[in-house]
């Protein structure tokens, strides 16, 4: 389920994304504090339920700013109560601060599912695609490990979230993708900014449909409470086509 809210916006840090994860805790806790304490104090290392990405109208940059028109915060999740309480607390009020930053909630809307998933499907990213290997090194698609990590990150959310293994590996079949560098913070009290080295673009993955919806469902990767690694399906090979190309 994905549920996309449009804010007003003059302007906002070149480092946002900390900011938006600032705005869905806090229409969960006004959704329900008790889900918000279990989710993010009680469980505050336990993988999120969730990822989310950004998209802002008529965007330019200038002195560590960014400036726009509108903001387009997209988050997904396959858990009913998360998005029941992201909804109701949402309802609870329009104006949210980051820092001295200021966005008013002007719409939201439930977006149309995907297409019926076939065993290879074409995702491309709303918001950059995190995967590194044991060393902390960022990967790219081009690297060896690649699909060897990207399957770890993949069989932990199953694990976690769904309480089971992948129903087995998943292929890269093919990828467009370029790096890209993110300015971030991960702490409000952080005062230095630090960098993630990142993937954008198409990437075609190969697998068991259950495993690529949730991985649709779910994001994939590091950080995606933070920001990072919501796919968006672009095509869908089935079967039969397969077989017959």
């Amino acid at each position: 389920m994905r549920i996309q809210f449009e804010f007003s916006m003059e302007k906002l840090p070149i480092a946002y994304r900390l900011g938006m994860l600032s705005i869905i805790k806090e229409m969960i806790y006004k959704g329900s504090k008790s889900y918000y304490q279990n989710l993010f104090v009680e469980n505050e290392q336990s993988l999120k339920p969730f990822a989310h990405a950004t998209f802002i109208q008529n965007i330019s940059i200038k002195d560590e700013k960014i400036f726009g028109d509108r903001l387009f915060l997209t988050v997904s999740s396959p858990s009913y109560e998360f998005m029941m309480h992201l909804m109701n607390g949402s309802s609870r009020g329009d104006i949210y601060k980051y820092k001295n930053f200021l966005f008013e909630l002007k719409g939201k809307r439930l977006l149309p599912g995907p297409p019926t998933f076939g065993n290879t499907v074409v995702f491309k990213t709303l918001s950059p695609l995190l995967i590194e290997n044991k060393a902390k090194k960022p990967l790219q698609t081009k690297d060896p490990e690649f699909e060897e990590e990207l399957n770890y990150y993949a069989d932990l959310l199953a694990k976690e979230l769904y309480d089971r293994q992948l129903f087995q590996p998943i292929k890269v079949i093919n990828s467009h993708m370029k790096k890209v560098v993110i300015k971030e913070s991960v702490h409000q009290e952080q005062s230095k900014n630090i960098f993630f080295t990142a993937n954008e673009g198409l990437i075609q993955l190969e697998g068991n449909r259950e495993d690529l919806k949730l991985i649709y469902e779910c994001g994939l990767g590091l950080r995606r409470s933070l920001g990072f690694g919501l796919l968006d399906v672009e095509g869908v090979t089935y079967e039969n086509e397969r077989n017959e190309s």
